[in-house]
């Protein structure tokens, strides 16, 4: 299956088009082989914003940068509209921050955007906070259930513990992530989770994702060489 979906970015577009609210993907120069995705919206003012969930009790509303590329959502217009306006509730109801963490069981959004958790030490990562929003206004992406755990995911939850200790997360928090991890959660990657919310007919289980995730990634790249040979 091929990206049927269009990938946009500031080489052929502009960030303000964005119809309401769409998924926004880039790859961080501090992550060579990892993607960061947020949400692209219209504030009311019409000013193109990315929420993301930049890490541990790091959530943060800015303009899009041009490393970003961004992909429309099978939404209606009046979804999308409601979407943005949930997104700008979600910012405002988690000023400290949401915490960071590897696993999503009991990690939801209550209707006025505070993130709500059913153990302190829950958390999102930066896919998941994504993901997190489209499920909690009804728009299922994922079928979180049906999504296997693999191999290398452990080796990334690793090096998330790493960063998280570095970052003087607490010895509770660092421990219930441990916990977590050796039960088998399941990664969700940033770029399965912006080809889970582009692609029609939702949710949307791991399999499916794979092929057009990767070539998303590719575009990723090559969008990234662009911009440094432009030296933008």
């Amino acid at each position: 299956a091929n990206i049927h979906m269009e990938v946009k970015s500031v080489f052929d577009s502009s960030f303000a088009d964005v119809e309401a609210v769409g998924v926004a993907i880039s790859r961080p120069k501090k992550r060579l082989n990892q993607q960061h995705i947020g949400l692209l919206y219209l504030d009311e003012d019409a000013s193109p914003q990315l929420l993301h969930h930049a890490w541990h009790h790091d959530l943060r509303k800015e303009s899009p940068s041009d490393k970003y590329l961004w992909l429309d959502i099978p939404l209606d217009p009046i979804n999308k509209l409601h979407l943005a306006t949930f997104c700008e509730l979600v910012y405002e109801a988690n000023k400290d921050g949401i915490p960071y963490g590897i696993c999503t069981d009991g990690t939801g959004f209550s209707d006025d955007g505070a993130f709500t958790a059913g153990d302190n030490h829950e958390g999102l990562t930066c896919a998941t906070f994504v993901a997190q929003v489209f499920h909690s206004q009804g728009f299922i992406i994922i079928d979180f259930a049906g999504w296997k755990h693999r191999k290398a995911d452990k080796k990334w939850q690793l090096q998330i513990l790493q960063n998280l200790k570095q970052s003087g997360a607490s010895e509770e928090h660092l421990e219930h992530q441990r916990k977590r991890m050796l039960s088998g959660a399941a990664r969700f990657k940033p770029e399965e989770v912006a080809i889970s919310a582009a692609m029609p007919n939702p949710p949307h289980c791991g399999e499916a994702v794979r092929k057009p995730a990767a070539q998303l990634v590719n575009k990723i790249v090559d969008h990234t060489n662009m911009l440094a040979q432009r030296n933008i």
